[in-house]
């Protein structure tokens, strides 16, 4: 990006606002362009600071926000990230009937599946603690 002086801008680093919208909220949008400009908008960052790190240039940006072009698929994750919200996807996915699910991380589910261990294991000594106490009676 250029401005007026032709020296190159810097892209803005601040981080957006993590606001939870209700899902209630992003449904009751018409459009996906108003839906885009709603995950915008809670973010509380400049359209600058959006666009610039996305790699599109402000006419296209505009032209997203009022309905005239889309946002690329392969960007969504990106605009996401920028944003500090699953607005934009959330309302798509309503569209066509269905949700988003947050996927669990690999150290996640290897969590899980150890808590699942344990808790297993406890069930066992707990038993077997009891066959013991049983026997000596």
């Amino acid at each position: 990006m250029m401005s007026i002086d032709g020296q190159a801008e810097l892209g803005l680093a601040r981080p957006p606002q993590r606001i939870t919208v209700p899902l209630e909220m992003v449904w009751t949008r018409k459009t996906a362009a108003a839906a885009f400009c709603l995950a915008c908008e809670v973010s509380q960052l400049e359209d600058k600071e959006i666009h610039i790190p996305l790699g599109i240039d402000k006419g296209y940006f505009s032209r997203i926000k009022s309905g005239d072009a889309s946002l690329n698929s392969d960007k969504v994750a990106d605009f996401c990230r920028i944003v500090g919200n699953t607005v934009y996807p959330e309302w798509i996915a309503y569209s066509v009937g269905c949700t988003l699910v947050m996927l669990k991380s690999g150290a996640e589910r290897r969590a899980d599946a150890a808590e699942q261990r344990a808790d297993e294991a406890e069930k066992k000594l707990d038993w077997a603690l009891e066959v013991l106490d049983a026997r000596r009676k």
